[in-house]
């Protein structure tokens, strides 16, 4: 450019450097491309608005609104496209979120930023002593971090961890693949503040400061959760599709509208690249585990603008439980079009699939019928062998972005799912005979078809009051599920002695009734949220929503005396504010506090005489520190949460309407107080860390312990070093994790013979160990040894009458080869 500053001495040499290792037409390319400003401190944050378009001219806006100097050769960006950059990013951030999905690398140093495209031979290459920051986007695949960049579960606008006013866990792709993360249980394992819960050996439920997660998003799209039959076994799920897993823990409701004050689980997709590249896994391990995967990804013409992906993973277990034994299989597709520069639209669809044999839906019985506990060995199966569950998912999605010249951004997205359920059990149900161990098993047969559809529409961008800038997000979601399902009761069997028997009796043909059940629910509502910045250190977001919710089911009963039950509730114009401040006390760290409204329906919560418990309301509120370092690579954060909540669903003994069925009450007055402590990202260079510290304490107003069946303490830690020297191919790490005691107190049988039970899982740790070795730069071998002191634990209390063992100690191993 003939009105290209002055450069200084650093970006001469990079210049000289350059025109030493090429061709000199392409030295001279490099000077053409040289882009900048007067030098200036570049620590600062900036406004960035960049929509999506032509990398050149992106870069150009960039060095513009930046004040930085840019030197870059056009052979490296020709025919790539940039990500959106919208938003207060410092610098190093914006550049690394600009360059989102493109092969290209960048250095920065001082005011001169450079940039060189994937280590061929021909790009510019700085030793690493030069390199004065690497900052992380919002992607994370490729970015080797415990942490991301950026965030936007917490109020649809893209924010750091350090700016968003909540807590957030991510689970980055490098931690998914260092500690062998295979499912969704396994990666909210290993997330600071959550439990999972191992209902029976196919439904997990999810717990975060002492309440069950009920709300999903996909790709930041809440998906409509009402009960276990109607959504997913989220944690069954492979991983293999997403580029991380975000975790808000608290109340969600300016996104989610209706929901427990625990958080939400925001499932981020992997997207196509502009660049081709894949990778091939295979792996094994105890118990006949068996997996492979293939990812491809790269553009489908050569001007790139129409990308695509696809992933496919299959796997097959045996099982520490007899006769257990599962397979399962993914697919994921995705196309991605840019239309214009300002313009792009996404296709895509998810299918899950699964298959158990020797499954059992009520796990191993709790107590004897005189009230004292019962633990068997952890191989037992409850279940009969010819017992199975098959479960399908198919996801169909699509979204269409917009960027408008005024920089804002628009956005439409929709999703529908369908998800079929086919499991019959044949297992032990209730308590055991202590005289003669003898026990009662129940047949059944359950199916379930579920149909959704997910529609969301918003706008976000900036806005000038007073002389300064803020942004603004504007949105409306409708949701609608529609579910039929029924379940085929073929009466009880007598188990001998449930501590030896040989799990085969025999197959019923001839069922006794059938209780079928249709189901309706449907979400509208409306939202918005402002950031305001009357100075550059403080923020100010406010936002509310109205959330319009409607649930129906019919069904009949057939043993009953009246057969035909109906169940209803209506809640319409709800209103759930929002507020959050940030300040920034210096360039690392910031204090925050926020506010938001709880409001969660209770249909399948029903009292002794079936009739749904009133909706669950109250508030949350939560303030803390949060520090930011190395360009962001290292996260922490201190935070202490409240929350106050009236009608809390507990256990209350069994419903006379429908047999062995649980009712619940609604619990006045439940205050929850604690605090948690995080880390994540990179303590040093090739040392990676997550995890962190909970303190949790519920009760209510009488000063009685809720949510005794999870922990008030608990601990995880995962870490990571790449050894230097000659070792520098092998890394080394592990977990651990640590929880207090669990219990519950129950009821069993009906008055006047009702007994006082007592259950208590007391406090345990596990120990997870990792090594990963490169056997060269496209082949790295990996190994995982899960419960290394094969502590015995239970990770489920089911129904309050069961409960769940903890996997043993188990080993997997895999090979990935990248190209």
């Amino acid at each position: 450019m003939s009105n290209a500053p002055r450069l200084s001495p650093l970006a001469r040499a990079l210049v000289l450097r350059r025109t030493l290792c090429a061709p000199l037409g392409l030295a001279a390319s490099l000077g053409a491309a040289t882009l900048g400003l007067p030098l200036q401190a570049q620590a600062q944050t900036v406004d960035f608005n960049i929509p999506s378009q032509s990398l050149d001219s992106a870069l150009r806006a960039f060095a513009t609104q930046a004040d930085l100097q840019i030197l870059y050769s056009p052979e490296d960006v020709q025919g790539l496209r940039s990500s959106a950059l919208v938003g207060p990013r410092e610098p190093a951030q914006g550049i690394a979120e600009l360059l989102r999905g493109t092969s290209v690398r960048y250095n920065l140093n001082g005011n001169v930023l450079t940039l060189h495209a994937k280590a061929d031979g021909s790009g510019l290459t700085l030793d690493a002593t030069n390199i004065s920051s690497t900052a992380l986007g919002s992607t994370t695949e490729g970015t080797g971090s415990y942490t991301t960049g950026a965030t936007s579960t917490a109020t649809k606008m893209n924010l750091s961890l350090r700016h968003t006013p909540q807590s957030v866990s991510v689970i980055t792709r490098q931690q998914i693949e260092d500690q062998g993360l295979l499912s969704i249980a396994d990666v909210l394992n290993q997330t600071p503040g959550v439990t999972v819960s191992q209902d029976n050996t196919e439904v997990n439920s999810f717990y975060a400061r002492g309440f069950e997660i009920t709300n999903f998003q996909f790709d930041g799209l809440p998906s409509l959760s009402t009960n276990a039959p109607l959504r997913d076994n989220y944690g069954l799920i492979g991983t293999s599709i997403y580029d991380r897993i975000e975790v808000l823990r608290g109340s969600a409701g300016l996104l989610n509208g209706t929901g427990y004050p625990s958080g939400v689980v925001n499932f981020v997709r992997k997207r196509p690249t502009a660049d081709f590249q894949g990778h091939v896994t295979a792996g094994a391990g105890t118990w006949d585990q068996y997996r492979t995967e293939v990812d491809l990804s790269g553009p489908l013409n050569d001007s790139k603008n129409l990308r695509g992906r696809m992933v496919a993973a299959t796997q097959e277990s045996g099982s520490y439980i007899d006769y257990l034994k599962r397979e399962d299989h993914v697919f994921y597709g995705i196309l991605e079009a840019d239309l214009n520069d300002s313009t792009t639209v996404a296709f895509g669809m998810d299918y899950q699939n699964g298959h158990a044999n020797g499954s059992t839906n009520s796990n191993l019985p709790a107590f004897y019928t005189n009230g004292q506990t019962v633990k068997p060995s952890r191989s037992t199966n409850s279940g009969a062998k010819w017992a199975y569950s098959d479960t399908e998912t198919q996801r169909f999605f699509t979204s269409l972005e917009h960027h408008l010249a005024n920089d804002w951004l628009i956005k439409m997205e929709a999703n529908f799912r369908r998800y079929d359920v086919d499991n019959m059990t044949s297992t032990a149900n209730g308590q055991i005979n202590p005289v003669d161990n003898s026990a009662t098993g129940f047949t059944s047969k359950y199916y379930s078809t579920s149909k959704e559809l997910d529609f969301a529409a918003y706008a976000n961008g900036p806005f000038e009051l007073f002389g300064r800038t803020h942004e603004m997000v504007m949105g409306v979601n409708w949701a609608r599920n529609e579910n039929e399902s029924a379940t085929i009761s073929y009466g009880s069997y007598r188990i001998n002695n449930f501590f030896n028997w040989d799990n085969n009796p025999t197959k019923p043909t001839k069922p006794l009734y059938t209780v079928p059940y249709d189901t309706v629910a449907r979400e509208r509502a409306a939202y918005a949220a402002a950031i305001f910045k009357p100075t550059d250190d403080l923020n100010v977001i406010l936002g509310t929503r109205v959330t319009d919710y409607y649930w129906n089911q019919d069904g009949v009963i057939p043993p009953l005396p009246r057969p035909n039950v109906h169940y209803n509730t209506r809640d319409s114009g709800v209103v759930t504010p929002y507020a959050g401040i940030t300040y920034d006390l210096d360039e690392h760290h910031t204090v925050y506090a926020s506010y938001a409204d709880i409001f969660k329906p209770q249909p399948f919560n029903p009292d002794r005489n079936g009739a749904p418990i009133d909706p669950l309301t109250g508030e949350s509120y939560e303030l803390g520190i949060k520090g930011e370092y190395f360009d962001g690579r290292l996260n922490a954060s201190l935070a202490v949460f409240a929350s106050e909540q009236d009608n809390v669903a507990e256990a209350d003994g069994l419903r006379v309407d429908v047999p062995n069925a649980t009712a619940y009450r609604a619990a006045s007055g439940v205050s929850t107080r604690g605090f948690e402590v995080e880390v994540s990202g990179e303590l040093m260079p090739d040392w990676n860390v997550h995890g962190g510290y909970t303190y949790r304490h519920s009760e209510d107003k009488d000063g009685k312990k809720v949510s005794t069946t999870q922990p008030e303490q608990m601990l995880r830690m995962v870490t990571t070093y790449r050894l230097p020297g000659a070792f520098n191919r092998m890394t080394v790490g592990g977990n651990i994790s640590w929880q207090s005691k669990i219990y519950y107190d129950t009821t069993l049988g009906y008055a006047p013979n009702a007994i006082d039970a007592h259950f208590e899982q007391k406090p345990y740790t596990l120990v997870g160990l990792m090594a990963a070795y490169d056997f060269s730069d496209n082949l790295r071998g990996n190994l995982n040894v899960n419960n290394l002191t094969d502590r015995k634990y239970f990770s489920g209390m089911g129904s309050y009458t069961s409960t769940f063992y903890g996997e043993p100690r188990n080993i997997m191993a895999s090979l990935k080869y990248s190209f």
